[in-house]
């Protein structure tokens, strides 16, 4: 996500997993595959693969869920700390979000 991909990047973006050397391609249609926002020569999704679990350019509101801030989530469902809040404690520099 917001990624600048280079143009070196096959343009499928995308390689199949294989069950050892000579064995069948996996989790095609069980992964989940997504991109948001990236630019540069390897952005373009025109010749992307075209599997079931590929998604294209999804949304920010369905991206959100992908970031750092979401999965760094703590505490319980009645009382949740966000993953911005602890972090903070750390004091390190950070970025848990996106860029714009």
């Amino acid at each position: 996500m917001e990624s600048n991909i280079g143009g070196f990047i096959d343009p499928k973006g995308w390689l199949p997993w294989i069950n050892g050397t000579n064995g069948p391609e996996l989790y095609m249609d069980t992964c989940y595959y997504a991109e948001y926002a990236n630019t540069g020569l390897g952005a373009n999704l025109a010749n992307r693969v075209h599997w079931k679990g590929y998604r294209g350019n999804i949304s920010r509101d369905e991206a959100i869920q992908y970031t750092a801030a979401k999965w760094l989530e703590a505490g319980t469902e009645s009382s949740p700390v966000s993953g911005t809040e602890w972090f903070k404690g750390l004091h390190v520099p950070h970025y848990l979000g996106f860029k714009a």
